[in-house]
């Protein structure tokens, strides 16, 4: 009885360490987003065309499971439902998050004009970024969020069964991917917030972003 309890208690200490690490990874990936957007991507004058293409397959690398493991047909044939399941959930956040990571980390410097707004204009761009985040987020709560992102012991939110609410009402009213459509108009405002040629410099004399010699 008691090597059970004691068993017993290791799994529900392990179960509570996965779920919150499983919900601070799924929100770091999460905010990554957003942060990505204004921080920008390496640039690199020098670069030749071909880091294009590099950076192409990244992105295709990317995309791709997201829009396999999102079908029907998909969760039908691995997962035996259309319509998904909680671990279904965390398996496709999870391997969202690698190959975000994977994407963010091996990205290649590309060539590009220089744009250099002036700081009025990089103010309203970094306000429109803030105000994209606050449209991503509309109308969602903690508990919206946890089943967005499938984190254990929560309810999915977003799935294609009876099981989830039909979202007709808000942004939901006007497009089908308000979520979506609030990233890429940070995008957009995200251009607006560069520091042009001034940041590009200090990019190439200080090249590592975190850890000095490796990323």
């Amino acid at each position: 009885m008691a090597v059970s309890e004691a068993s017993h208690a290791r799994s529900g200490v392990a179960s509570i360490i996965f779920e919150r690490g499983y919900r601070i990874a799924s929100y770091f990936g999460l905010m990554s987003v957003f942060a990505s957007l204004i921080y920008g991507f390496r640039y690199n004058p020098e670069a030749g065309p071909q880091n294009y293409l590099y950076n192409l397959l990244l992105y295709i690398a990317f995309i791709v499971p997201h829009l396999v493991l999102t079908r029907a047909w998909w969760k039908r044939a691995v997962w035996g439902d259309p319509a998904g399941n909680p671990r279904e959930r965390q398996v496709y956040i999870t391997l969202t998050l690698i190959t975000w990571f994977g994407l963010l980390m091996l990205h290649w410097g590309v060539p590009g004009f220089s744009l250099a707004p002036s700081t009025p204009v990089r103010f309203a761009g970094l306000v429109g970024c803030l105000w994209c985040v606050l449209l991503f987020f509309q109308g969602a709560t903690p508990a919206a969020l946890d089943g967005l992102l499938g984190v254990p012991g929560t309810v999915v939110r977003y799935s294609h069964g009876s099981e989830t609410p039909l979202f007709t009402e808000g942004p939901d009213a006007q497009v089908r991917h308000p979520m979506y459509r609030a990233v890429i108009l940070m995008g957009i405002c995200a251009i607006l917030a560069a520091r042009g040629d001034d940041y590009r410099r200090y990019c190439e004399q200080t090249p590592y972003r975190i850890f000095r010699g490796i990323w």
